[in-house]
């Protein structure tokens, strides 16, 4: 009993991490292009609940390297591979692998506006060494894993508005994320349930072109987009910032 509370104490405190992976515009990015890399990197701050009722804040970063192809000229998918880190009190994980997909479309389109939906999962993982006292006074202190995994699914749908190399977009995002926390020793595996639920938000964010290349560059990179966007939803708030590369010709 004393060792359990020992490790429910350190859980309380450590608060692992319910994600929030960047979003960016729900309708098509790569704009023609046939393909695309970015690079993104985000922070979010977050508060959630355990099954049971604990609740704790945490501070949350995500960094990723990413692969984009146009399906038809409206519709991208995208997967990227990267790291997420986590800490609060009591917990500071390392940086460890991350990786996500999804796919938006640019559903509806008149003039400079678009309207797109986006759906994506992202799994991140945060880890940290630590030492945990034994229930027993006299034995020695055991050297344990404190491992975090999130599963997390976001839709999000907005409109779009681009004009010349200036594009603004925004709109309703939803959540759900699963998980748990792992306690982990040579001997013995403890896990805490993250209680799974809905969290409703919204998104803003802009885009601009840093450069744009002529048309003699028909196999190269077509341009580089920058993209800066703020999440918030009824648990979180986050921030990220990113760089596009579209390439591979005409779609």
């Amino acid at each position: 009993m004393r060792r359990r509370g020992m490790i429910l104490a350190v859980l309380l405190a450590a608060g692992p991490v319910w994600g929030q992976a960047p979003v960016g515009p729900s309708t098509a990015v790569l704009n023609g292009a046939r393909l695309g890399l970015f690079a993104e990197y985000g922070q979010a701050d977050t508060d959630i609940i355990f099954v049971g009722g604990a609740k704790e804040s945490f501070d949350f970063r995500t960094a990723f390297a990413g692969f984009a192809a146009a399906l038809t000229d409206r519709w991208d998918f995208f997967v990227r591979v990267g790291a997420s880190q986590a800490e609060t009190a009591g917990f500071d994980g390392d940086w460890n692998v991350a990786w996500g997909l999804g796919t938006r479309a640019t559903l509806l389109k008149w003039n400079d506006f678009g309207w797109g939906a986006l759906i994506q999962f992202t799994n991140l993982v945060s880890r940290q060494e630590t030492v945990i006292l034994p229930a027993i006074p006299e034995a020695p202190p055991e050297q344990a894993e404190e491992e975090l995994n999130i599963a997390e699914y976001v839709f999000a749908t907005g409109p779009t508005w681009r004009h010349g190399p200036v594009s603004l977009y925004g709109g309703f995002l939803l959540r759900l994320g699963d998980g748990e926390f792992e306690i982990i020793t040579g001997h013995s595996r403890d896990q805490f349930d993250i209680d799974s639920r809905w969290d409703a938000g919204g998104y803003v964010g802009g885009q601009v072109t840093l450069f744009k290349a002529g048309p003699s560059r028909t196999y190269g990179f077509s341009r580089c987009d920058l993209t800066v966007e703020g999440r918030f939803t009824g648990d979180s708030n986050g921030f990220s910032a990113s760089l596009l590369l579209p390439f591979g010709g005409a779609y």
